[in-house]
């Protein structure tokens, strides 16, 4: 299980094998209304595959696993455009609720976040972020 690790979390490759727990992980009834804006069914078989297809096009996607039990947590990407002028990137984080409030994001995103940057030589990351989904615009605040 390759990867980086942070002080509790390990940041490891998507694999196939992963595309059961992410499936699931989007069809949580808590989290699909803070993290879907559209009618395609989280279970639907076109729905796995735009997720399986998000994550192998991200220039960095990681599936997130406690680092003390490898307990898959969730899930980060940063997508990267090169526009004209600079490098941008985009980035998305989402992790079950049972790790909540706990600041397993706030320690995934600034790691993510930070790596992107000096890896990538981005100028900008940006995100999308519904207004109701207030722990994940705490986090992005406290970047």
């Amino acid at each position: 299980m390759a990867g980086f690790t942070t002080k509790r979390l390990l940041l490891c490759p998507y694999t196939e094998a992963d595309l059961d727990d992410l499936t699931s992980l989007c069809g949580n009834p808590l989290v699909w209304p803070l993290v879907l804006h559209d009618e395609v069914s989280p279970r639907s078989p076109k729905f796995r595959e735009r997720l399986r297809l998000s994550m192998e096009r991200a220039a960095f996607a990681a599936i997130i696993r406690l680092k003390s039990t490898g307990e898959f947590m969730g899930q980060a990407m940063v997508t990267v455009t090169d526009t004209k002028h600079f490098l941008e990137g985009s980035f998305a984080i989402c992790l079950l609720p049972k790790f909540w409030n706990n600041g397993y994001g706030t320690e995934a995103t600034h790691y993510m976040v930070d790596y992107s940057f000096r890896w990538f030589d981005l100028q900008r990351i940006s995100l999308t972020v519904l207004s109701s989904n207030l722990r994940a615009i705490a986090v992005y605040q406290k970047m």
